[in-house]
């Protein structure tokens, strides 16, 4: 039947021997995003040895997708048409999905082996509603227009939007566990496109400077990249500025750079390339400069997808774990200022977190990393070293990234920032995800190492868990009752048709449910470290969609299992938490109270 579906995505375990020859992706998100799917679509065919990929985009990103060629077929939708429409209530259901139906004739009237849909809100659940595939990744409907999140991946994506300060996760590995592919052997970028190296002028070394963002308060100031650059400039006489931006505004700030810095280097040292390339010309300049230097923008996860390195400046609600680039040899750099990052829907009117990056000591930076490097040092060690002579301030993390020994990407400080309760739990949680979601075993010993290495940790005290402690006792309390509570209400509904009294039971078991539900939310709200629980619990919650109410015991049965899964995910952090703090605890005695954090050897078995 097209338009609905004939059975729940298929498992891991299922698909492991399957071949996908056609594959539909579903990714109306913006223009970075898109870029960060090319690990994903290299992954897929190494998986799928001929597969043919199409792409769902929204029609304002067609140039960018269509100069990817990261995929054979290309639909571009009205993204704002539909909006729209969707949340026109004056229309019914039914003529929405016939409306959006005909708009999407070109690619919903296919069949495909796998459609994987990473598009969560409700545009993109009714659009992945519609197509008829074998096997379906990511988002889903339901015939009764419930979103179903089968996928924990994608579950945790939901989670992940709402609490990014606890994401140890980059996006990348994200799309990669969705489409439960590892990591690829290469990006596809170059292979697939076979871009011709841009003909830049011979005898310097080459540094891209991308000044521009979507929105205003992620850029460093103008004036920051001004002072940058001739600083850059009269330190590294061996190389030039190549700016490269596309839109007005782009332009038009590129321009005023240029003049500014035009009577002291007119010498052809500085190229003004905005809004001169297409994407696959952007895509061959940098992979012809030496590395980028870029506010978060699509040309940054270009330059990564090239093997192209990046010194990304993170600002406002940013968070680097998130959207840094992927791939080895990145640097970003991020303000500690307690409000950074802003939260996600925050307006900020005074975006101080850019005044933690001096022009000049990221000029001696940026300076440093174009010298030949040292035999043998590799680029974490060659930071730290710089990072030891021109200190960025207390204000300002560094950090470097780099694989984690099982496929994932992650960045580590390298400037040591003292360690709050969100960079502890932020590993915490990490472990626990990567036992949930890729069935790794604990590794908490080489973790214990790590957190020493990267951070100040004698700043985090006993103390200040404790209060957080008691929500996450408290939490876990309601978890264990909302189990029992589903329990007897099984139990009720395995006794056969109630009579009044058992309904009258039903009903108040089910009021006691909500109550409790409330009370794991408002939990969330006010204990911060417990609110990836929180979030995951309802996400979960509200993926147990059962269309046929004959299964209503199968849904009780999926309701308890999520207040279980909720009890023993807190039971673990809490026992990984309380770990942490005696082990600290251990070596400053063991250090005779002068507070040295030099682990000792041996592993930490917490689980």
């Amino acid at each position: 039947m097209r338009g609905g579906r004939t059975a729940v995505p298929a498992t891991e375990d299922s698909s492991v021997d399957r071949i996908a020859r056609s594959i539909l992706v579903i990714a109306m998100t913006r223009m970075g995003d898109l870029f960060q799917m090319a690990p994903m679509a290299a992954a897929l065919r190494e998986r799928h040895p001929g597969c043919r990929i199409g792409l769902v985009a929204y029609r304002e990103f067609g140039e960018t997708a269509a100069g990817l060629s990261l995929f054979d077929d290309l639909y571009l939708v009205d993204g704002q048409g539909i909006r729209r429409m969707v949340f026109d209530d004056r229309i019914s259901w039914s003529r929405k999905i016939a409306r959006i139906r005909a708009m999407t004739a070109d690619w919903n009237r296919r069949e495909y082996d796998l459609l994987i849909n990473l598009t969560p809100n409700r545009i993109g659940t009714l659009m992945g509603y519609l197509v008829k595939a074998r096997e379906v990744r990511g988002v889903i409907m339901t015939r009764d227009g419930f979103r179903a999140f089968y996928d924990p991946a994608i579950a945790y994506f939901g989670m992940m939007v709402r609490n990014r300060l606890y994401n140890d996760t980059n996006l990348v590995d994200l799309f990669l566990r969705i489409a439960r592919v590892f990591p690829p052997r290469g990006l596809v970028l170059p292979e697939r496109m076979d871009i011709p190296a841009a003909g830049l002028p011979p005898g310097k070394r080459w540094v891209a400077v991308q000044t521009g963002a979507s929105v205003a308060i992620k850029r460093w100031p103008e004036e920051s990249f001004v002072r940058m650059i001739a600083h850059f400039l009269s330190r590294s006489p061996g190389s030039g500025i190549v700016l490269v931006g596309s839109g007005e505004e782009d332009v038009a700030r590129n321009r005023r750079i240029v003049a500014a810095l035009e009577d002291r280097w007119s010498s052809g040292r500085i190229l003004n390339l905005t809004g001169q390339t297409s994407v696959r010309e952007l895509a061959g300049l940098l992979r012809s400069v030496t590395r980028l230097v870029s506010n978060d923008t699509g040309a940054m996860h270009v330059a990564a997808a090239m093997g192209t390195p990046v010194v990304a400046l993170s600002f406002a609600n940013l968070f680097y774990p998130e959207t840094a680039p992927y791939g080895e040899s990145h640097i970003v750099l991020q303000s500690r200022k307690p409000c950074a990052p802003c939260g996600i829907d925050a307006l900020c009117l005074n975006p101080v977190c850019r005044e933690d990056i001096a022009p000049e000591w990221l000029a001696q930076l940026v300076a440093h990393l174009e010298e030949p490097e040292s035999s043998g040092q590799d680029l974490r060690s060659r930071i730290a070293g710089f990072l030891d002579r021109k200190s960025p301030g207390s204000q300002l993390m560094v950090a470097v990234s780099g694989w984690d020994g099982r496929g994932r990407l992650r960045y580590r400080p390298v400037s040591r920032p003292p360690m709050g309760l969100p960079d502890l739990f932020r590993s915490l949680y990490r472990q626990i995800w990567a036992m949930e979601l890729d069935g790794m075993p604990l590794d908490w010993g080489a973790e214990c190492d790590l957190l020493l290495e990267d951070y100040e940790a004698n700043s985090l005290s006993r103390p200040e868990w404790e209060d957080f402690r008691n929500a996450h006792l408290e939490i876990g309390g309601f978890f264990r009752e909302g189990e029992s509570l589903c329990r007897a209400i099984r139990e009720k509904v395995e006794e056969g048709i109630p009579d009044d009294g058992a309904r009258q039971c039903l009903e108040d078991l089910t009021r006691e449910l909500e109550a409790i539900d409330k009370r794991i939310q408002e939990i969330g709200w006010a204990a911060s470290t417990s609110a990836p629980l929180a979030s995951l619990f309802e996400i979960e919650k509200e993926a147990v969609a059962i269309e046929d109410p004959l299964r209503l015991l199968e849904m009780i049965q999926g309701v308890e299992h999520v207040y279980r899964s909720g009890h023993l995910r807190n039971e673990r952090l809490i026992r990984l938490a309380d770990r942490w703090f005696s082990f600290m605890e251990s070596l400053y005695v063991s250090s005779g109270g002068r507070g040295e954090t030099k682990r000792e050897m041996g592993s930490l078995h917490l689980l």
